[in-house]
């Protein structure tokens, strides 16, 4: 948490998977409180260690050498798009249903603009 600067703290969200949260979910303070907060309103993030928590499969499993667990703004994480939009029409290939069908594609591109602006956890090694 602190090892990310105090600037990018203040708009920071935590990224991991379903399985990484579910050990996380077990974690104590040295009172005996969970660092996990669930939310208890309806449409609100979980919180750690009072940030929000957003799940995501892309995020790799606890393992060896794994990076876990992402943490920072993730405003400076920008996504452009690389092309524009096609689409073509599939008269062909519904024909014999009377339908017409659509195909769409988008190329896309992300890049991490500042990198200061997150930390990742990577798990120690096996050995």
């Amino acid at each position: 948490f602190y090892s990310l600067k105090a600037p990018y703290r203040r708009n920071a969200v935590w990224v991991l998977n379903d399985s990484t949260i579910k050990a996380i979910r077990k974690l104590k303070d040295n009172q005996g409180q969970y660092l996990w907060q669930p939310s208890l309103t309806a449409g609100a993030p979980d919180l750690l260690l009072g940030k929000p928590v957003r799940t995501s499969a892309y995020m790799p499993t606890i393992a060896a050498d794994a990076k876990t667990i992402a943490f920072g703004d993730f405003s400076y994480y920008w996504i452009a798009d690389r092309q524009g939009r096609s689409f073509k029409r599939l008269n062909e290939l519904y024909a014999a249903t009377g339908q017409v069908g659509f195909l769409a594609s988008q190329r896309v591109d992300g890049k991490l603009i500042l990198p200061e602006a997150i930390k990742v956890l990577a798990q120690k090694s096996a050995g």
